[in-house]
Formats: C-alpha cells, sequence, structure tokens
C-alpha cells in the first residue's frame, strides 16, 4: 500500500464540529468506502476517542496499551516510538457489528501539560553552534507525530488528525504531519473574521518553521501541511433552507476563501448526532428515531464522497507533477 494521504482537522476555536466532522468522515470512508482509516486524537478533551468507544473500553486499552501521551513520553525519553502497539484496533461498533477498516490512537488528559508551546526561538544571538542546537530542539519537538505516523502510514489509505482548538506544539505537529488540513466553521460573522486568521498563522508557522531548518542546516523535506478544504457546521435550516442569515455568511465565507480550497458540504444541528455520539456511533448505525432522521439526510456521507473525490484529485495531480 502506498503512503496514507494524512490530513488534520483544525481550527482555534472550540464548539465548531471538529472532532464530529473528523469521526464521521473516517467512519464513512471506513464502512462506506472500504478505506483503511487511522483517527488520531491529539486532543486532550478526549473527545474523538470518546465517540469511538466508552470510558469504560479506553481505561482497559489505556491500562494494558497506552494512550499517545505515553507514546509521547517514549519521544521524550528518546526511545523507540513503536507505534503500533499504541493503535486500538476496530473501537467503534456495537457487538458483532464494528467498522473492520477503523482505527484509532487514542487520547488522554495526560497529554494537556504537553501542549503549552515550548522551543520557541529565542531573540538574542547566541553564537552559532548553540543557535543551530536550538533550533534543531525546536523542530524535533514538532516532529513527534510525523515520526509516529511515518511507522504505519502504510497500512492506511487515510491518517485523520483531530486536533486541540489552538495551534500550539501538538497542532503544529499535526501540521508538519500532514500533507493537508480541513478547517470546520459555522457560518457566523466571527468565523469569516476567524478564517483569515486561522490561514495566517498556518503560514506564519511554516514561515518560523522554514527558518529553523535554515538556522538547523538540516536537510529534511518539511513543510507545514495546505489549506485543503472548509466544512461547514451547525448551519440553521428554516423549514427545507438555509436561513437567510447563514446563507449569506457561507457565501461571504466561500468568496474570501483561497479558490483552491472547495466547501465539501454542510451539516445542520440535530439532535441524532448527540443521540449517537453518547452510544459511541456514527449517526447512521444509531437506532433512535432522531437518529434515523439525522441519518436520511445523509448530510456526513454525502461531505465524505466530496472529500474523498477532494483529495484523490489532490493526489493524481501531485503525482502528475513530481
Amino acid at each position: 500500500m502506498s503512503r496514507a494521504r494524512v490530513i488534520s482537522f483544525i481550527n482555534y476555536k472550540g464548539g465548531v464540529g471538529k472532532t464530529t466532522t473528523t469521526y464521521h468522515i473516517g467512519c464513512s470512508l471506513a464502512q462506506h468506502h472500504n478505506k483503511k482509516v487511522l483517527l488520531v486524537d491529539i486532543d486532550p478533551q478526549t473527545n474523538l476517542t470518546f465517540l469511538c468507544a466508552p470510558i469504560e473500553k479506553w481505561e482497559e486499552f489505556k491500562r494494558k496499551s497506552g494512550t499517545i501521551a505515553t507514546l509521547y513520553q517514549r519521544f521524550l525519553d528518546r526511545k523507540p516510538l513503536e507505534t503500533r502497539r499504541f493503535i486500538w484496533q476496530t473501537p467503534v461498533g456495537a457487538g458483532r457489528e464494528r467498522i473492520a477498516n477503523l482505527d484509532l490512537i487514542p487520547c488522554d488528559i495526560d497529554l494537556l501539560g504537553e501542549d503549552l508551546g515550548g522551543g520557541q526561538i529565542s531573540g538574542t544571538f547566541p553564537q552559532i553552534e548553540a543557535l543551530r542546537r536550538q533550533a534543531r530542539e525546536f523542530l524535533r519537538d514538532r516532529l513527534f507525530l510525523r515520526n509516529c505516523i511515518r511507522e504505519v502510514e502504510h497500512s492506511y489509505d487515510y491518517v485523520l488528525i483531530d486536533c486541540p482548538p489552538n495551534l500550539y506544539l501538538m497542532t503544529q505537529n499535526a501540521l508538519l504531519a500532514s500533507q493537508w488540513y480541513v478547517i470546520t466553521a459555522i457560518p457566523d460573522h466571527l468565523s469569516t473574521i476567524g478564517l483569515n486568521i486561522l490561514q495566517r498563522k498556518v503560514d506564519k508557522i511554516g514561515e518560523v518553521v522554514g527558518s529553523a531548518v535554515v538556522f538547523a542546516g538540516d536537510q529534511q523535506d518539511l513543510a507545514v501541511a495546505r489549506l485543503g478544504a472548509l466544512v461547514f457546521v451547525k448551519v440553521r435550516i428554516g423549514g427545507n433552507v438555509i436561513t437567510s442569515t447563514h446563507s449569506q455568511q457561507m457565501a461571504k465565507i466561500r468568496a474570501s476563501l483561497p479558490r483552491t480550497c472547495p466547501v465539501l458540504g454542510y451539516t445542520t444541528e440535530l439532535i441524532g448526532y448527540s443521540e449517537a455520539a453518547e452510544n459511541c456511533l456514527p449517526v447512521w448505525m444509531h437506532g433512535s428515531i432522531n437518529a434515523r432522521r439525522a441519518a436520511e439526510k445523509r448530510e456526513y456521507e454525502k461531505i465524505t464522497e466530496e472529500f474523498l473525490r477532494r483529495f484523490e484529485t489532490l493526489v493524481k495531480v501531485k503525482q502528475a507533477a513530481s
């Protein structure tokens, strides 16, 4: 199998459907398109992990195998990562009905203290060798996740990373591990402003990494992920149409995006998503009335179809150019 498509889901704002979107796209890729998918939870809130499995199962896996926090400690201790040991195979499903192609590297709150920054390049001018060592350490801090994924990426078609709602150290790791990133956004005024800020901040991270590579004398081909797509979430519907306020904001946000960044679709606020989440299932696998109503809309299935079309096309373009 060739190298996986590695895609991060980011936004420095919370409550914008990032985790639910990562989860449902991953589940749909595996269940509806027969893709081998690895979900990676690097958000210390651990919500993606708890969408995949109940807390008792997570505690059991953590006790026996560990989580990404354990894996990160191995990285800090400069031990072999052995990423495969920390992959939870087929955690999603009820009873015998499990999503066979979907695996997870779970998170836990122990990662929280490691997401506060670190490795900043000083504003002073030390001797060149000291500066070079500092730059190398800066880069090493941000290559943990890239190194983990490199060990297992040939076993998967897609690796989807759910990032914390910030652009600190772990999210920077994700951006260096990924080829692309996807933004989820609510179509409101603040999101319109926030998306432009987010893109500028990601570009700035890329510039700083590039400078560190020069200082370090490092020959690695390091680059942050490129903006791949956007998904609208929690869109308000009046009757069968999008409300005028959200419709106008969606048009405004689309116009502010680079021409190369498509919108994959949108989801609405439906109680069925919450009910399915409480039972650690994607909405189409849950049997409540509300979940069935949500599943009938096929919101995430449609988004996944566009997601697949988008990133398969990008891979072909990249291959043709190389």
